[in-house]
């Protein structure tokens, strides 16, 4: 057994208690707390499913040619029974994977909406509302249209998570039943994006399902930055700068003599011209081109070098070669 097997007191009470220990004080505890507290965490979800939104209202106007308004209406963790306990008679439900994300991931899209996409799509009276159309048995066609709504609500949370999260989408599979989300354990939590779709007249919900486990991997990004320790605020850049800047490299160079020619002497070099030069006593080293010290020219254990005599700034002398 691990330590993350093992309950908590709080388990244990509610394990213990009953109606005789609520009568001495015990307090019952919530097992779905765990999974609201983490969703609590995962600060940067709502305005990424404010994203989602935006997106997906385009996406679908972009698909249809109709005039859509979609707005994020909340986060849950459902469990599977929840969840299926909580929808419509008739929907679609198209299932895909979104890698990395481990598990299936669903769309559910209600018939009201997809009867109000074959009545404008298919050349209906657009702009009339079928919200009150009642259908039992979906539809080939409202099928078709339900596939194209879950390839705009998964395109929109792949288009918002993208600097947080890389999905790739698999092959999706419409529906005309929660088969697919029926055959998941009841005990399993599923994160329940809610978008809130008007089309004329009509809104209705159209849900976006992830398998609230597949979260607990990546949910480090998905958080508000950890604040810094008390003894760090304030220091800014210092402590890395102190730390990295002796590995950075720079060119050092000497100039050991320079000579000035007329243009004509220059045009008139040929190989195996000669150029006289005097080496002069003292010579300047300079680092990225800005004069560091001064030094005298030689040789050191076999090697050409440099005696530094000063640095600039300063009269006083130094006895350190460099090669």
């Amino acid at each position: 057994m691990t330590g993350s097997d093992l309950l908590s007191e709080g388990e244990l009470d509610a394990l213990t208690g009953g109606a005789a220990a609520a009568s001495s004080g015990y307090r019952a505890f919530d097992f779905t707390a765990r999974e609201q507290s983490l969703l609590n965490q995962l600060t940067l979800l709502p305005p990424l499913q404010e994203r989602q939104a935006e997106q997906l209202a385009h996406g679908l106007e972009d698909v249809f040619g109709s005039e859509f308004e979609v707005a994020a209406s909340g986060l849950r963790v459902l469990s599977c029974e929840e969840l299926l306990a909580s929808l419509a008679e008739s929907v679609a439900v198209s299932t895909l994977e979104l890698a990395p994300l481990a598990g299936p991931c669903h769309v559910v899209c209600p018939a009201p909406l997809l009867s109000q996409l074959v009545n404008d799509y298919f050349g209906g009276v657009r702009g009339g509302s079928v919200a009150n159309l009642q259908r039992a048995v979906l539809t080939p066609s409202e099928l078709r249209l339900a596939e194209r709504v879950a390839e705009q609500a998964t395109g929109s949370m792949i288009a918002a998570w993208a600097d947080k999260l890389v999905l790739e989408p698999g092959e999706i599979h419409t529906a005309p039943h929660v088969d697919a989300i029926a055959s998941l354990p009841s005990s399993d939590k599923l994160l329940h994006m809610v978008f809130a779709v008007t089309l004329n007249e009509l809104t209705t919900d159209v849900a976006l399902l992830v398998p609230f486990a597949a979260l607990e991997p990546w949910k480090q990004r998905f958080s508000a930055p950890r604040k810094s320790a008390p003894d760090e605020a304030g220091l800014g850049w210092g402590p890395h700068l102190r730390r990295e800047l002796p590995a950075v490299k720079v060119d050092v160079a000497v100039m050991l003599a320079s000579r000035e020619l007329t243009l004509g002497e220059v045009l008139g070099l040929r190989v195996g011209s000669v150029i006289d030069i005097a080496v002069p006593d003292e010579v300047d080293l300079c680092v990225e081109g800005v004069r560091l010290a001064s030094g005298r020219y030689g040789a050191y254990e076999g090697h050409k070098a440099i005696k530094i005599t000063g640095f600039v700034g300063t009269d006083s002398p130094a006895g350190k070669s460099t090669g």
